[in-house]
């Protein structure tokens, strides 16, 4: 790389390394989803590098866990997420509702559905390979129900419903499986008749209260953001409005976010397919570069002066071949007027990737993060401070 000033992250006195297991609120915690990094690392910089009521923004923010810390600290967060479940999911944790919304929801709507109503055999194969017919036919009419809700409450128990879907406890509906990210049917299939397993019937609004409860045990944030779900290359955003930005891009096509979400989609009315079309994923690097260059361009034209733009990429292994990405992204950075003031070094354990097909040798083996400039920020000086949370261990 250039002469850039190169640290480690754990040489960081206050880094994010040092914040614990599990650390963090219980509302990061509605809905796993690969390709997050850590609500430690958000927190760090949102605390360092913006003040309270200032603007941050993720313009890939996934499962919302940047803005969500925003918000936690008295800052505005915005997340932007062009995939459908991402949104869903930010703009639940950024725009969330109470326990007693969700109880009330919750009471209203066993009083009034009818799941026998459905035929399950009219879903797809693909899908009821999870699900009991009873669970099922729960699902469906809560589906219908929330299709055309647009409403903060309807989102919110859209995010639930995603966090729930499939996963290994007795809080899923699913046949025991990852949480983090829809698997596929056919393995689904070989793995049910290889361990002679039985699909559960669960109480689907039961589940439901006992997920919203969990999450949220510690509380709202103080302040409400914004979601979006629009081109990152687009930002529905003006001029120098943003006090801080922090965010992770697609990494290549490491990170099948549609296939990965697949399930999720479905529920929420979306054709994996279709979204996978309109989300950046491809091998290309020059075709990687052009979208970086046009979504940086945007993150300097939203971000004000005197700002700081973090960006976190991996080191990953494409076709057998080694790629540095922040290599890649550093100048494309400076070409569009950014200063490259350092680079972060992160390494991600295997125990820690969502993915746990992947071999140690592939994938992403660790992270890096670039600290652009947009004039002189001058970061907080006071040190982070940390607090140990017990990882909830759900059974």
């Amino acid at each position: 790389m250039g002469n850039y000033l190169m640290i480690l992250s754990t040489d960081i006195p206050d880094s994010w390394k040092y914040a614990g297991d599990g650390w963090g609120s219980t509302l990061h915690r509605i809905c796993s989803r690969t390709g997050s990094f850590p609500p430690a690392l958000a927190h760090y910089f949102v605390k360092k590098y913006s003040r309270r009521g200032d603007i941050v923004l993720d313009p890939f923010s996934g499962k919302g866990t940047l803005p969500l810390e925003a918000c936690l600290n008295g800052r505005i967060g915005i997340g932007n997420d062009l995939a459908p479940e991402a949104y869903v999911i930010t703009r639940a944790k950024v725009n969330p509702v109470t326990l007693d919304d969700v109880m009330e929801w919750i009471h209203n709507t066993r009083k009034k559905w009818n799941p026998e109503s459905y035929d399950v055999d009219e879903v797809s194969g693909e899908v009821r390979v999870f699900f009991s017919k009873y669970t099922l036919r729960q699902i469906l009419s809560i589906r219908d129900m929330l299709m055309d809700d647009d409403s903060d409450l309807g989102n919110f128990i859209k995010a639930l419903m995603c966090g729930i879907l499939h996963g290994p406890t007795k809080m899923h509906l699913s046949i025991p499986c990852s949480h983090a990210f829809s698997m596929s049917p056919k393995y689904i299939r070989r793995f049910i008749k290889k361990n002679g397993l039985k699909k559960p019937k669960r109480d689907v609004l039961k589940c439901l209260l006992t997920k919203a409860k969990r999450v949220l045990r510690d509380g709202l944030p103080e302040v409400r953001g914004m979601a979006t779900m629009e081109d990152a290359r687009k930002l529905p955003l003006e001029d120098e409005s943003v006090n801080l930005i922090v965010t992770s891009p697609p990494y290549f096509n490491m990170q099948t976010y549609a296939w990965d979400n697949w399930l999720r989609l479905w529920f929420l009315g979306y054709d994996y397919i279709e979204v996978k079309n309109k989300l950046f994923q491809s091998e290309s690097k020059q075709k990687f570069r052009v979208f970086m260059l046009e979504s940086l361009k945007e993150m300097f034209r939203v971000l004000k002066d005197n700002s700081a733009c973090f960006v976190v990429v991996g080191d990953v292994k494409l076709n057998g071949h080694y790629i540095n990405m922040a290599e890649m992204i550093a100048p494309i950075a400076e070409s569009v007027g950014f200063t490259v003031a350092r680079l972060i070094s992160d390494s991600i354990p295997k125990s820690n990737k969502h993915l746990m097909y992947i071999k140690e040798e592939e994938g992403v083996s660790r992270e890096r993060i670039l600290e652009l400039h947009k004039g002189n920020p001058i970061p907080n000086n006071e040190p982070v401070a940390w607090a140990k949370v017990p990882v909830e261990v759900f059974a």
